[in-house]
């Protein structure tokens, strides 16, 4: 496998639910791509016992993203930093505070002599000031780009990111711009002992199915319907969290 490409930056304002889960306000295109590196700080803890190992932690535990644009515009500057914005002239105050987003990615790589899209999204991001250096125009032309540093963190439910590889690279994009073009739902039911619900939206994604607060994940979707694998007793309180596509509503 060889990483060939770097496009499509994404990012979307996050609302983060009651339940851990994340709804974003749409994909917006902050410029080209030239650059993304990220970085993980991993928990590091051991615990020996009769003179071994007898348990370890490398969960996540925070991280770093840095993005190179093609172009600092102001207007995304404003929304990712928390800034005014008004007639082309960005405010900075002191007061402001930068939104959590979400941040995602195409990286173009090269299997087996298939091209691939692979898809690294980042469920919420919190971008910095970034600092600036300029310098006069010298004998030789030096193409210089704006970069934007940001701390990566984890949703209330332990989600921080998510990936995955497609063929087609429209597919990836709109596979990227439907998870922060989507809206979170809730909803509960009362079962009347058979094994299928009728959800409000078709899912993009369903976070966790309970019934009578046990969680439960023998079940299939097809659109809007969600199907047990054996049928919750008669009177069960049932519970679903998903998210669904905006735009679809």
């Amino acid at each position: 496998m060889a990483k060939i490409g770097l496009n499509n930056f994404r990012y979307g304002l996050l609302t983060e639910n009651p339940d851990g889960t994340a709804s974003y306000a749409g994909a917006h295109k902050p410029a080209k791509a030239v650059s993304c590196s990220v970085s993980i700080t991993s928990n590091s803890a051991t615990l020996y016992a009769d003179d071994v190992l007898a348990e370890s932690d490398t969960s996540f535990q925070s991280g770093t993203v840095t993005i190179g644009l093609d172009d600092d515009d102001l207007a995304v500057q404003a929304t990712l930093l928390g800034h005014a914005y008004e007639d082309g002239e960005i405010i900075r105050n002191s007061n402001d505070t930068a939104p959590y987003v979400g941040f995602g990615r195409i990286v173009s790589k090269m299997v087996n002599g298939v091209k691939k899209y692979k898809v690294e999204f980042l469920h919420k991001v919190k971008f910095s000031e970034p600092s600036e250096e300029n310098q006069t125009k010298g004998e030789s032309m030096e193409f210089s780009t704006g970069t934007l540093e940001g701390v990566v963190h984890q949703l209330e439910n332990g989600d921080w990111s998510k990936a995955k590889t497609f063929t087609d690279k429209a597919a990836a994009i709109a596979y990227l711009e439907a998870l922060l073009d989507s809206a979170t739902a809730v909803e509960t039911f009362t079962s009347d002992g058979s094994t299928s619900i009728t959800l409000a939206h078709a899912p993009l994604e369903v976070n966790s199915v309970l019934v009578n607060g046990v969680k439960n994940t023998a079940y299939t979707v097809s659109g809007t319907k969600l199907t047990f694998t054996s049928a919750p007793a008669s009177g069960a309180a049932i519970y679903v969290s998903y998210s669904y596509e905006v735009s679809s509503t």
